[in-house]
């Protein structure tokens, strides 16, 4: 089945190699022989790269005048849509791991953007938060950041728009579903 739905793919996009990326291309010159899925590689492959060329442009456009980071800008809009939160369900909500939420809000709150605290029950729970300077800050950047946004899809139509975050919102949540249910079904 991987074979036929792989050749499909790859012929379909050999009859229009124009609608291809450079990289597409490539892969089909190097692998189109070969029993693979071609429109899940191309998918995945074209959701990572939209996703680092977002981030970059981002990060140049909007971040860079702060010294901000794209992980230190989501560890401050996390902040600032969710308020004060348990640091490790600022790592999960940020996506990154533990250490590496620990070392951005250090830098965070270096810079006077953030602040940790002890819980008050439970003295080995870190509370994080924004200061008064981050959420100024994030007040500041958050319509830029959004301007940027549209911009980024301003080629896309409303509903393409639409079209488009629901897909990937089908994709995270098949990604979420628990280990034991398999990804194929009930997408």
């Amino acid at each position: 089945m991987i074979a036929g739905r792989g050749a499909m793919a790859c012929s379909t996009a050999m009859e229009d190699p124009g609608e291809l990326l450079a990289a597409e291309r490539k892969v089909l010159e190097r692998l189109g022989h070969l029993p693979l899925d071609f429109r899940a590689m191309a998918a995945v492959s074209n959701l990572f790269r939209a996703s680092v060329a977002v981030r970059r442009r981002m990060e140049a456009e909007v971040l860079a005048s702060d010294r901000l980071s794209w992980t230190a800008f989501v560890v401050l809009w996390v902040l600032w849509v969710w308020g004060e939160i348990e640091s490790r369900d600022l790592a999960a909500a940020v996506g990154i791991s533990r250490p590496t939420a620990t070392g951005v809000v250090t830098t965070l709150e270096s810079r006077r953007l953030a602040r940790r605290r002890r819980g008050t029950s439970d003295r080995r729970l870190v509370l994080v938060s924004l200061t008064p300077a981050g959420r100024r800050t994030i007040e500041r950047l958050f319509p830029r950041f959004n301007q940027e946004e549209a911009a980024v899809t301003a080629h896309l139509t409303p509903a393409q728009q639409e079209a488009l975050a629901a897909l990937l919102r089908s994709v995270v949540r098949a990604l979420e579903r628990p280990q034991r249910e398999p990804l194929g079904e009930g997408s």
